[in-house]
């Protein structure tokens, strides 16, 4: 049975977006509990799925990467068939059906312009796909995930 979070919970979740890689007792001092008492939580928390998992942030900008948002726009605002579509394309790094204007935002990390453009040719191929919309990412000022 998941609880609701509290202020702690949130404290935790927030201070792991920030730097997964601290570990269990640097979390404890911050939030002003016990070690054991940290690791009980994060237990519920991943056993919640509040944690889904630990990963890294990729700094694909420094590498000369080109990272784009595509905006989606179907025929039938039918998300959960193109997604399989695409899902061979490694470069998409984040596929998200979305309400509003468009059905679906990509996020798109490429090794070069090129490489973007013949994306985004690739995606507009799909049959149901009538119009995408390209933003490049000039900076990332943060990122939380």
């Amino acid at each position: 049975m998941s609880r609701k979070q509290d202020e702690t919970d949130r404290k935790i979740l927030s201070l792991l977006a920030e730097n997964g890689r601290q570990s269990v007792k640097e979390l404890a001092r911050s939030i002003g509990l016990s070690r054991s008492a940290t690791q009980e939580r994060l237990a519920r928390l991943e056993r919640e799925g509040a944690i889904a998992g630990y990963t890294i942030r990729r700094n694909d900008h420094g590498n000369g990467a080109v990272a784009a948002y595509m905006f989606v726009k179907t025929r039938q605002a039918l998300c959960d068939d193109l997604a399989p579509q695409l899902r061979h394309i490694p470069e998409i790094v984040v596929f998200d059906s979305v309400a509003g204007e468009t059905d679906a935002m990509l996020e798109v990390v490429a090794a070069s312009m090129t490489r973007l453009q013949e994306i985004r040719a690739e995606i507009a191929a799909q049959a149901d796909v009538v119009q995408i919309e390209t933003s490049i990412i000039l900076k990332r000022h943060f990122n939380r995930r």
